[in-house]
């Protein structure tokens, strides 16, 4: 082999071994920017879900229409609930508990939504309510939201 098909081969060698480093990072750029993308793109829809989330919880309105014992031995305590906002929103539970005695029925409600401008009615027994003078009611909806009153028995 002389000289001059050394030097041939050897500069064929090169543009060979940059074509296929070139090709290389090539791909791995390539493969970076769609990995990235796809990683801004679900950090988007999540930043997007969670500040959705916030402002339909900003947007919650719940007031109480109404609490009451159903019955003169006040086994039944009736709450009615008014949404008065722009979103609907659903009732996950409601509480009534008395303070000084610790005493506590947590109620949770199954079939809570409420329409805006649409109303609820919440019926919850128990034998003991008409043990107590005042007893605090306490709703918490599905978001987090929570209100709060006392009622007489």
């Amino acid at each position: 082999m002389n000289i001059l098909q050394a030097r041939q081969r050897r500069a064929l060698a090169t543009i060979v071994t940059s074509a296929i480093m070139m090709s290389s990072v090539a791909l791995m750029g390539s493969a970076g920017v769609v990995w990235s993308q796809s990683s801004l793109t679900a950090k988007q829809v999540d930043m997007t879900n969670t500040a959705v989330n916030y402002m339909n919880k900003l947007n919650e309105s719940l007031v109480f229409e109404y609490v009451y014992c159903a019955t003169d031995s006040c086994e039944q305590i009736n709450v009615v609930l008014t949404n008065v906002g722009h979103v609907g929103l659903e009732v996950s539970k409601v509480t009534i508990s008395d303070k000084i005695s610790g005493f506590s029925k947590i109620h949770p409600v199954l079939n809570g939504q409420i329409m805006p401008d649409h109303s609820i009615l919440i019926p919850i027994s128990d034998a003991g309510f008409s043990s107590y003078n005042i007893l605090d009611v306490m709703v918490e909806t599905h978001r987090g939201n929570i209100i709060q009153t006392q009622t007489n028995t």
